[in-house]
């Protein structure tokens, strides 16, 4: 007899790839006939960018990609003419269209454990279903997450393509630069070798003077921000490791940052122009870690919790020096390491306070995601460092992917006793 629910998932495995692939290829038409991006925001430079991520997904679905972990450099795959595709962003994305569900499904049914970081369960689902553009490599980094070197791993299993993790040492000095560079090298040798492209010396250099471009233009507009007027939110803020990371080396990331730069500017003066003058009143919030990116209420949450502002979040910290287009690899492999969150938590507890003084905020907010080992137990520490600040810290629990994991009711009653309380020390 014909079981009917297994044919249904037989023929809807059959179809994902297909669909994805067409759905990207419809966005991208859809954008350029438009203008628009696919999301809502106020902000011009925000179409832009999405316009830039479907772009770049629909050519990776057409040609082929490199796999990647977040903290790959990008500027080594877009100096070779290859398309970068992040598996952590991959994920977001299937989160915002309302599907990582299924893809946490498949995971489940391949024993994935469920305690495992929900992008990283959400990307090897997809992996499994067969949803993801064609590899030609894979590569992955030690930094941050040890989901990312399983998951590679897992990825070169289910695909049978070639992978390479790139072993990224704890604490700087001329041994572990040399020690990184070194792997950095390698990791461009083997893509040449699996790709058949070859990496030339102008590409690499140009695609680091992008990347530098990029820098300059975030550090401008993490000082705008500063700005009391500033409109951008805080939501808004907690998308940009796209462009900071997985589109460094491009120009898609220097039209980005230039534009949102330029556009700020031009609010910050009408908004001056026409009277408006800060709220001495606001509640001004720091943001650790990142979002739920489904459809979530939490900013709602905070917003009516009371008059609340959040200033910066620390995923937009730019921690890294400007790089020398003559020594590209030394310069990358500097760039990794400097990362806050990579070594001792000092690291991070250093950038904290910098930033709590740096935009006077009243209260942190730590959105810690479920399966983040690496957040979740450094917390209880930050709170008590950052208490002998004088600065609050409110950490919430929740997930960035899976929305089973977040609870609403329980995120607007913590928020509104954290913003009533900040509100009476100001």
């Amino acid at each position: 007899m014909i079981n009917i629910k297994d044919t249904k998932k037989k023929l809807a495995r059959k179809l994902t790839p297909f669909l994805v692939k067409e759905l990207f290829r419809f966005l991208n038409i859809y954008s350029k006939v438009t203008g628009k991006g696919i999301g809502k925001e106020n902000i011009e430079a925000f179409h832009i960018l999405s316009k830039s991520v479907v772009e770049l997904f629909h050519h990776t679905y057409k040609y082929g990609s490199i796999w990647t972990t977040l903290f790959v450099p990008s500027e080594i795959i877009f100096a070779m003419k290859l398309q970068p595709f992040s598996l952590e962003i991959a994920a977001a994305l299937c989160s915002k269209f309302g599907q990582s569900s299924h893809s946490l499904s498949e995971a489940d049914l391949a024993a994935i454990p469920t305690d495992v970081c929900s992008f990283h369960r959400t990307a090897l689902g997809n992996a499994y279903m067969g949803a993801y553009p064609r590899p030609l490599f894979l590569a992955g980094t030690s930094t941050i997450c040890d989901s990312n070197i399983k998951t590679i791993k897992i990825c070169e299993s289910i695909t049978g393509k070639e992978s390479m993790i790139v072993d990224v040492p704890y604490e700087m000095s001329d041994n572990s630069v040399k020690f990184l560079t070194k792997q950095l090298i390698s990791l461009t040798k083997r893509m040449e070798e699996v790709t058949g492209k070859k990496m030339e010396k102008h590409a690499l250099a140009e695609a680091i003077e992008l990347s530098n471009q990029a820098r300059e233009k975030m550090i401008e507009l993490n000082r705008v921000r500063r700005d009391p007027l500033s409109p951008l939110a805080g939501g808004d803020g907690l998308g940009m490791m796209v462009p900071s990371h997985y589109l460094a080396g491009s120009q898609h990331a220097v039209d980005f940052y230039t534009g949102i730069v330029d556009e700020l500017k031009e609010m910050i003066a009408t908004r001056r122009k026409n009277g408006e003058v800060a709220d001495e009143k606001e509640i001004r919030l720091l943001w650790l870690e990142l979002k739920p990116y489904f459809k979530a209420d939490i900013f709602d949450k905070i917003e009516n919790a009371g008059k609340t502002k959040i200033v910066f979040e620390e995923i937009n910290h730019v921690y890294w020096d400007r790089m020398d287009p003559d020594k590209p690899y030394e310069s990358l492999a500097r760039k990794l390491i400097s990362n806050h969150n990579n070594g001792p938590l000092d690291n991070r507890l250093k950038v904290i306070k910098t930033l709590a003084k740096d935009y006077n905020v009243d209260g942190i907010i730590a959105f810690s995601t479920w399966g983040c080992r690496r957040n979740n137990a450094a917390i209880p520490t930050i709170k008590a460092e950052m208490a002998k600040e004088g600065i609050p810290l409110l950490n919430l629990d929740g997930d960035c992917v899976d929305d089973t994991n977040y609870m609403s009711g329980q995120i607007a009653t913590r928020t509104e006793g954290f913003v009533e309380m900040l509100g009476v020390r100001k």
